[in-house]
Parts: structure tokens; C-alpha cells; sequence
């Protein structure tokens, strides 16, 4: 009679999961800090070259240009340079896991979550909108509690979904190699944002390739977080004004979460001096540090299940191939 494995056999016999739970424990425990991390040193990059080819005062179609061939020379080169040394290492899962790893980041910003609802909590503003800062992508001096509040409850939703559910889909996908090269759009959007004159056309092609990347996964996390009490009312949040959002998959996640908890998302934002209209999203009651508490509980209970069904669903793969 053949012997079942056990769990810890099976994770043993699939290196592809094992590498996965390994980066995910390796993220927990020890986050990658900023000043070390290969993301760091490739934002310093890509500022740089925005830096040189980067000119306002050429034509739209120009600087559009301009960020098309930034964005695949530098994608393209990490890209290339990986698939190279894959084929040179001796433990492919070892590769996959520190690759991963690196792509990894959604634990500071629960991390900085937590501190913000923490600073709230002392009323202290000037500490919250300091460590609100640290994962901002945007002025947050000028911020109420209410603005830090909605600011660290939108933040946190990205932060999920770009640094853990976008990496992992994206690593089920194409391993290793795929979750980096989808980390490094997810900072070329940061750095070249669009909502900043600046960016507005060279950072163009960089934002429509991490749309097309977040499509499917920010998404699938939206009706993930949805499920449970008033999924109803969550699901027609989603289809009402779900795609009322300048980047789709997020908007998903803004109307699902604000539904589901009934708390007002959205709304205009301060980039860079300018006022930014954006639509309003989810409920009606203002967000407080209690919100942002509650979402970050939340969220880190449905990331445990979207870990959870990826996992089941890669080890049945790999027993079909």
C-alpha cells in the first residue's frame, strides 16, 4: 500500500512551494531593509534616467516615448539577466526564494499601519502623518486625522495587494523571476507617478503595464475581501463604481473594502501643491484609526486564505504535471 505524504514531505517534494513559504516566513520574520534592497537601488536608477530623457517641454507623444524605451530598456535588461543566471545556479529553489523575497513588501507597510493607528490613537498628528509618510506617495504635511486615516486605509489595500497578492500570483506565474520583474513595475509606477506633472506622460507606459499586470489578481483579492458579512452590498459596490478608479484594480479593492466596512474611501488628494479629484468609494462613515485596525486585521486574515487556496492550488498543479 502506498504511504501518503505528509504535509512537510509533500512541501519537501515541491520546491516551488517550498520556496514560497520559505520567502513568506523569511518576509515575516526579517523584512528586507530598505537601504539594502535591490528595489531601492532600482528607484535611485530610474529617477535618474527620468532624470536625463525626461523633458516637460517635449511633446506629449514625446515624453510618452521617452518612458516606453526607459521602461523596456531597464525591464527588459533585469529581465533578460535573470532568465541568464537561472540557468547558471545549482538550487533553482534557493534562486526562486530570494528572488521573491526581494519582491516581497507588504509586512513594513502593516508595520507602518500599525504605527499610524497607534499615533492616531495619542492624537498624536505630527507622528502620524511622519510615519503615514514613510509609504506615501504623496505630501502628507498638510493631512487631518480623518485625511491620514482614509490615506492609511487606501495605502494599506495597495500595499496588499502590490507587495503580497500581486507578487504571489505573479509568482505562480512565472516563479522567481516573475514576482521580481513585477515588484520592479510596481516601483517604476512609484517613481514615474502620473498624477504628478511631471510624470503625467513619460510615466504613461510604466502605469499601463502595471494595469495590465494588476488586472486579474487585484481583482480576484477584491471579491476574496468581499466574501463574509455584507458581501452583497460589497459585490454591487464593486460593479457600481469599481471602474470609476484611474487604475482599475485598485478601485475594485477601494469599493469592496469601503462596502464591506462601511467607510468613505477616495475622494480628492493633495499631489505636489495640486488638488486631485477622485471619486468616492465604499461607505459613508468617516475612517478613524479604529478603521484602519480593523482593515489591517482583515486583510491580514484574508491574505492568510488567499495563501492558503494559491498554495493548494500549485500543489494540485504540480501533481497533474
Amino acid at each position: 500500500m502506498t504511504e501518503l505524504p505528509t504535509p512537510i514531505g509533500a512541501l519537501l517534494d515541491h520546491s516551488t512551494l517550498l520556496a514560497m513559504w520559505g520567502a513568506l516566513i523569511l518576509h515575516w520574520f526579517f523584512p528586507l531593509p530598505a537601504h539594502v534592497s535591490p528595489l531601492t537601488l532600482w528607484r535611485r536608477v530610474a529617477l535618474a534616467i527620468a532624470e536625463k530623457v525626461n523633458h516637460t517641454e517635449d511633446h506629449e507623444s514625446q515624453q510618452r516615448l521617452a518612458g516606453a524605451l526607459s521602461l523596456a530598456i531597464m525591464w527588459l535588461t533585469i529581465a533578460v539577466l535573470l532568465v541568464a543566471l537561472k540557468q547558471l545556479v545549482w538550487t533553482v529553489w534557493l534562486f526562486d526564494l530570494l528572488l521573491l523575497w526581494f519582491a516581497l513588501a507588504w509586512k513594513p507597510v502593516t508595520t507602518v499601519a500599525f504605527n499610524v493607528e497607534q499615533a492616531l490613537n495619542r492624537d498624536d498628528k505630527p507622528a502620524a502623518r511622519n510615519a503615514l509618510s514613510e509609504i506615501l506617495n504623496r505630501d502628507t504635511c498638510s493631512l487631518s486625522p480623518v485625511g491620514i486615516a482614509k490615506a492609511g486605509c487606501e495605502t494599506l489595500l495597495a500595499g496588499y495587494a502590490r507587495g503580497l497578492i500581486g507578487v504571489l500570483f505573479w509568482y505562480a506565474m512565472g516563479g522567481g523571476i516573475g514576482a521580481f520583474l513585477y515588484a520592479l513595475v510596481v516601483q517604476l509606477a512609484r517613481c514615474w507617478p502620473t498624477r504628478r506633472h511631471e510624470y503625467v506622460d513619460f510615466g504613461l507606459p510604466a502605469a499601463a503595464m502595471l494595469t495590465v499586470m494588476d488586472w486579474l489578481p487585484t481583482r480576484l483579492f477584491a471579491v476574496l475581501i468581499a466574501t463574509g458579512l455584507r458581501f452583497n452590498q460589497a459585490i454591487e459596490a464593486i460593479r457600481l463604481s469599481g471602474n470609476q478608479w484611474s487604475v482599475n484594480g485598485i478601485g475594485w479593492l477601494l469599493a469592496s473594502s469601503g462596502a464591506k466596512f462601511q467607510v468613505a474611501l477616495g475622494g480628492p488628494a493633495i499631489y505636489d501643491s495640486d488638488k486631485i479629484s477622485r471619486p468616492t468609494l465604499g461607505g459613508v462613515i468617516t475612517p478613524s484609526s479604529l478603521h484602519l485596525a480593523i482593515l489591517n486585521q482583515q486583510l491580514r486574515q484574508k491574505a492568510l486564505i488567499w495563501i492558503t487556496i494559491q498554495s493548494f492550488l500549485m500543489w494540485f498543479a504540480h501533481g497533474l504535471l
